[in-house]
C-alpha cells in the first residue's frame, strides 16, 4: 500500500514538472515569437494589464523547430518576419541554404540579421586561365573590403629591394644575378622614371644589394631603410619591389595583346599599424582591377613584418615571377605607376 501511494506521489510530481516546463516554454514563445502583447506604458499604470495569446496549433510546431535548428525562420531567407505563419515543411526546406563549407553561412544562421548585412561573397580561391582557356590550379587570393580612405598627402616615393638580385630566367638564364640590369632593380628604375615623368612625383630609388645571404636579407635591408627614412622624412610611400617565385601560369596575364607579369601585394600583419599598409595595398589592387581585370593577384596578409612597421605607407609588391621575362614584367609598370599615382590626394 505504501509503495502504491509513493508511486502516485512520484507520478504527480513528474506531471507537475512537465506542466511547469511546458508553461515556461510557451511563455518564452509569447514574448519572443510575437504573441499579442499589451505592456504597461509606464511603471505604476494600473489601468493597463499584460494580455497575451499562445501560438496557435499551426505555428506551434514550426516555432519549436525554429528554436533548435539554426537559421530556420530567419527573415531574408524564408520571409519569416513578413509572414504570420509558416508550415513545418516550409521551414525544413529552408535549411537547404546552409552550406557547411561556407563559415559565413553558419555565422549568419546563428547571429540574428547577419544574413542581411550584405557581405560581399568574394571567392577565396582565384583560378587563372591558361593560354588555352583551361583552368589551372587554385591559387589563394585573400581580399578583404577596405574600411578607410587610404589616400596620402603628396610626398616622396622611396623604392628599394630587399631581394635585389631576383632576376627573370627567360632573360638572364638564372634566378638570381648581381647584374642589376637583369633584376628587379631594373624594374625599380623604370617605375621611378614613370612616376617622375608621367605623374611629377619625386622618387628615390635605392639599389643596394641585401640578399647575398638570403636568410638575413630583411635584417640587412632594415638598416638601409632606416637610413632612407631619416634622410627623406617627407616620404609618403615606401615600396619594396620584388618578383615572385611561383609557376608562370600564376604570374602571367594577357592584357591588350601583351603578356604581363601579374602583381601581388603582400602585407605583414605582425605589428600594430599593419592595417594602414593593408588599406593602401587593397586600393592599389582595386585600381589595377579597374584598369586591367586579372592583372592583380590580390592582397595577401602574412603574420610577418617585412620591415613594414617603419612607415604607414609601406608596400611589398611582387611583379611577375622568375619564369616571366624581364620584358613581360616591364609591360606591367605603366599600369602599376598609374595605380600608385592614384593613391595621392
Amino acid at each position: 500500500m505504501k509503495r502504491k501511494f509513493a508511486r502516485r506521489r512520484r507520478g504527480k510530481a513528474a506531471r507537475l514538472v512537465v506542466s511547469v516546463a511546458v508553461c515556461v516554454i510557451l511563455a518564452a514563445f509569447v514574448f519572443r515569437a510575437g504573441g499579442n502583447q499589451a505592456l504597461p506604458a509606464m511603471a505604476g499604470d494600473a489601468e493597463k494589464k499584460v494580455i497575451f495569446a499562445l501560438p496557435d496549433k499551426e505555428t506551434l510546431f514550426p516555432q519549436l523547430l525554429a528554436q533548435v535548428i539554426p537559421g530556420i525562420g530567419q527573415s531574408g531567407r524564408l520571409g519569416g518576419q513578413n509572414r504570420k505563419s509558416q508550415t513545418a515543411e516550409e521551414l525544413l526546406n529552408g535549411i537547404a541554404w546552409l552550406d557547411p563549407r561556407d563559415p559565413r553561412a553558419l555565422f549568419a544562421a546563428q547571429i540574428p540579421y547577419l544574413n542581411q548585412a550584405g557581405y560581399r561573397a568574394d571567392p577565396l580561391l582565384y583560378r587563372p586561365e591558361g593560354g588555352d582557356g583551361a583552368e589551372t590550379e587554385a591559387i589563394p587570393r585573400i581580399v578583404f573590403p577596405a574600411q578607410t580612405t587610404p589616400r596620402v598627402a603628396r610626398g616622396r616615393v622611396i623604392i628599394y629591394h630587399t631581394h635585389t638580385t631576383e632576376s627573370f630566367v627567360p632573360t638572364s638564364g638564372q634566378r638570381f644575378t648581381e647584374d642589376l640590369e637583369l633584376t628587379v632593380a631594373r624594374l625599380g628604375g623604370e617605375l621611378a622614371r614613370l612616376l617622375e615623368r608621367e605623374y611629377s612625383l619625386e622618387v628615390v630609388h635605392n639599389t643596394c644589394i641585401h640578399d647575398l645571404q638570403r636568410s638575413t636579407s630583411y635584417e640587412t635591408a632594415l638598416g638601409t631603410l632606416r637610413t632612407l627614412l631619416e634622410t627623406y622624412p617627407d616620404a609618403a610611400l615606401v615600396i619594396d619591389l620584388h618578383r615572385d617565385g611561383v609557376d608562370r601560369k600564376i604570374t602571367t596575364a594577357r592584357i591588350e595583346g601583351q603578356n604581363m607579369g601579374r602583381v601581388l601585394f603582400v602585407v605583414g600583419s605582425r605589428h600594430p599599424n599593419w592595417q594602414e599598409n593593408y588599406h593602401k595595398a587593397f586600393f592599389l589592387h582595386e585600381a589595377l582591377e579597374a584598369m586591367a581585370p586579372g592583372l592583380s593577384r590580390g592582397v595577401r596578409e602574412r603574420p610577418l613584418v617585412y620591415n613594414q612597421h617603419l612607415h604607414p605607407g609601406s608596400l611589398l609588391i611582387e611583379v611577375g615571377g622568375h619564369e616571366n621575362s624581364l620584358e613581360e614584367a616591364m609591360n606591367t609598370l605603366p599600369y602599376l605607376a598609374k595605380a600608385l599615382a592614384g593613391l595621392f590626394e
